[in-house]
């Protein structure tokens, strides 16, 4: 089997993926913009084949990369990067190469979020009306329509970049007069952000699932340069479990990690996006230690043909603590490693393309008890 990991600058959690599908017997090559003798050793161990792309953007090279491995290898399996960003090139690459997995079509649907309305509505699923814009009036019309506060943000984009609450008509103006073409418009929703993440077969079946809880919105933390923290419970709200499991058959996942956010409101959960790669930076290794599991490894598995059980059980509460350089907290990196070391499964400089919206320096902590892991993320956020 020859699998392609395609990556920039092939940052842990791709090593860790090219790693398993290793020690699965996998013929693992690569596609990267980094020369290959600056990659980590322990990668160049797990990869038979590796092409250097200065520019992945480049799609005329990206084929000629993938046409070389192919006449080096044979026929590709798969191919995935794991990465919000190149999934479109993903999906080109798919349908050039004949490989399974999403391709152009799905790719279209699931970054768009006009697209990704347009399946809620088919499969019933609560969402937030928008609309696409691209001036003060449109905005202005679609904003009496519904109400303030709305939030503008790009059509398809990751996280919350370029994102913005406007709470009436002054701040409108003042914000923007023409907006670029591929934003859209929607009404502020008020209700809590959890999500709905795992890992899924090729039949669609459920093989892991988890849900995290913000200590804010990410559009909030981001604009206001706060620091903050998020963390996994142990049992999922029914509720919340239905409507994921509706939303995961709607979009079509196989074979796939994804990560779905929700709006938890009094009464129901309202979708407000879906993205079809794991979530972000340690999130992973946060559901592992969850449940003392591999997903690296599972995910490997599943690519192999392997049937796996069904999801085991959440035996921990695990937290992510985000803080900036810039927020002045009480405590010092010492005396949260004194008091709570305990708790702490890592401790470590956050990659500076993920600071501006997740920090400086993270803490991964994990308890049985809600109350204790609480706890440990009050001292270190004071």
């Amino acid at each position: 089997m020859n699998v392609v990991i395609m990556s920039p600058h092939f940052p842990p959690n791709h090593v860790n993926y090219s790693l398993r599908l290793r020690n699965r017997g996998v013929n693992v090559l690569g596609i990267g913009d980094a020369p290959y003798e600056s990659l980590a050793w322990e990668l160049r161990t797990a990869l038979s084949d590796y092409v250097y792309v200065p520019d992945m953007t480049d799609y005329d090279a990206m084929l000629r990369a993938m046409g070389h491995l192919t006449s080096r290898h044979g026929k590709i399996d798969r191919i995935d990067s794991q990465n919000e960003f190149w999934l479109e090139i993903e999906a080109r690459l798919r349908e050039d190469f004949n490989i399974y997995g999403q391709k152009t079509a799905d790719t279209d649907i699931n970054r768009s979020k006009l697209g990704m309305k347009t399946v809620c509505k088919t499969h019933a699923i609560p969402c937030a009306p928008a609309a696409a814009v691209t001036s003060l009036g449109q905005v202005s019309a679609f904003a009496k329509e519904v109400g303030y506060p709305v939030i503008l943000k790009p059509e398809v984009g990751v996280g919350a970049s370029a994102t913005h609450r406007v709470d009436n008509e002054e701040e409108l103006v003042r914000l923007v007069e023409t907006l670029p073409a591929g934003y859209l418009c929607e009404p502020f929703v008020r209700g809590e952000i959890v999500t709905f993440d795992g890992l899924v077969d090729r039949d669609g079946r459920l093989v892991f699932v988890t849900s995290h809880e913000y200590s804010g919105g990410v559009m909030e933390v981001v604009n206001a340069g706060a620091s903050l923290y998020y963390y996994s419970v142990r049992e999922l709200d029914p509720a919340l479990m239905k409507i994921g499991l509706a939303t995961v058959a709607a979009f079509g996942i196989k074979e796939r990690f994804f990560h779905i956010e929700f709006f938890r409101r009094p009464d129901d959960y309202w979708l407000l996006e879906v993205n079809i790669r794991p979530p972000g930076l340690y999130t992973i290794d946060m559901m592992n230690f969850s449940a003392d599991v591999d997903l690296y490894d599972m995910w490997a598995a599943l690519l192999t043909g392997q049937r796996l059980p069904d999801p085991p059980p959440r035996k921990y509460f695990v937290g992510f603590v985000g803080r900036r350089r810039t927020v002045p907290h009480i405590h010092s990196h010492e005396e949260i490693m004194a008091r709570y070391s305990d708790r702490t499964v890592m401790s470590q400089p956050i990659p500076g393309s993920y600071a501006n919206a997740m920090g400086h320096h993270c803490y991964l902590l994990r308890h049985a008890e809600q109350q204790a892991l609480s706890e440990a993320i009050n001292f270190i956020m004071a």
